[in-house]
């Protein structure tokens, strides 16, 4: 099959999604088929290229920074890929489309089908579900009609997590299947070694609101005064926190504590999740974090926070600790907990990674979405 999809993040920007977006243009085309992405320029990388089997074409949009992008700007992009769009479709002969978040991205899906009279299918992620970030309800609440549209449009709708599922469903009673995220078993394995001194805490995500990595900060200020042993703490990730959050942790007294680094290049990744002991995840809402997945292939035991998307992935007790939402006191203690008992969390992280293997692969997430395209282009073809 000859797919377009359609995202205005992919790496090397965006987080999530640009990742998701990749892994299942490249497992399509390790499965035999054509794939094309329309995606966002960044800096000099504009135009036609590939990504080994995958090609790209990258439209000139206004984008400032690689790890977000601001209402104007995906505006901006959806107004050149919509100019772009007849070009990829014809160059691509495609037959099918997915687009990556109802907005921006869903209008161009149903421009494709204007186009080629081709199916296309939403992939939500988040933000682009009415009630995951409180600041932008207004913007939700001014497009009801446009999302409402594109996703009745849509062959099909797809959430990552059974609980951004059921929050669409909730907001536009429109059908929304489940089909998780997937994960590169290879890339992201254990380590041959993992040094045990000192114990090493990860956070990987955009430094944001959604992420709450404040109260992470606070969390790591009370256990400094009451661990069992040295302990030190990684933030990676860039965003429009981070020298507030850096400014919060020196009033914390933590700068020997905490070290700050910005994006890494993907291929650096699995090494810093295997230089970890413990991934933390404090979100105030997830779809299906990606970063979880990731730490938990590299056998990393992991603490989220208990919010749909964490919790469809980890298992208390089994798989990794699920704290309250928003409680330091609980944040803490399985901190705490993590040091004090380290053959416990060792076996976390072994039953994470048996787990995430057992039931997550990008193969297997792509498949899906190629097989609800197959019904779509044949519900098309009958209806015709």
């Amino acid at each position: 099959m000859r797919l377009v999809f359609v995202n205005y993040e992919y790496p090397p920007i965006g987080a999530g999604a640009a990742t998701a977006t990749a892994e299942m243009a490249r497992s399509a085309a390790r499965l035999g088929h054509e794939v094309t992405v329309l995606t966002s320029a960044f800096g000099s990388n504009f135009g036609w290229s590939r990504d080994g089997e995958v090609t790209l074409r990258r439209v000139r949009s206004r984008r400032e920074r690689a790890d977000q992008s601001s209402i104007g700007e995906m505006a901006s992009f959806v107004i050149r890929a919509a100019l772009a769009l007849p070009g990829v479709v014809r160059r691509s002969r495609a037959q099918a489309c997915i687009v990556f978040f109802s907005l921006p991205c869903g209008p161009l899906g149903t421009l494709f089908r204007l186009i080629s009279g081709r199916p296309y299918v939403v992939s939500l992620r988040g933000g682009d579900v009415p009630g995951t970030e409180p600041q932008l309800y207004g913007m939700h609440r001014r497009l009801r009609f446009v999302r409402r549209f594109v996703l009745s449009r849509a062959a099909a709708v797809v959430a990552n997590s059974p609980g951004l599922a059921a929050l669409s469903e909730s907001a536009d009673s429109i059908a929304v299947k489940f089909i998780p995220n997937g994960v590169d078993l290879e890339r992201f394995r254990p380590p041959a070694h993992r040094p045990s001194e000192p114990f090493h805490f990860l956070f990987v995500g955009r430094l944001n609101e959604q992420k709450n990595v404040g109260l992470l900060l606070e969390a790591v200020a009370e256990l400094s005064r009451s661990a069992n042993r040295p302990f030190r703490v990684s933030i990676v990730g860039d965003g429009p926190l981070r020298d507030s959050l850096r400014q919060r942790a020196t009033l914390l007294e933590l700068d020997r504590l905490v070290n700050w680094v910005k994006w890494l290049p993907r291929e650096q990744m699995p090494a810093v999740y295997q230089s970890a002991h413990c991934v933390i995840n404090p979100s105030h809402y997830e779809g299906m974090p990606n970063v979880v997945l990731e730490a938990m292939a590299c056998a990393v035991p992991v603490i989220v926070s208990n919010v749909s998307g964490n919790r469809d992935v980890v298992e208390d007790g089994k798989s990794g600790l699920v704290v309250t939402h928003d409680s330091r006191e609980g944040l803490v203690e399985a901190m705490a907990r993590a040091l004090r008992e380290p053959a416990y969390i060792e076996r976390l992280g072994a039953s994470a990674r048996g787990f995430v293997a057992e039931r997550y692969s990008w193969d297997a997430t792509t498949l899906q979405y190629i097989d609800l395209l197959a019904r779509g282009a044949e519900s098309e073809t009958l209806g015709n």
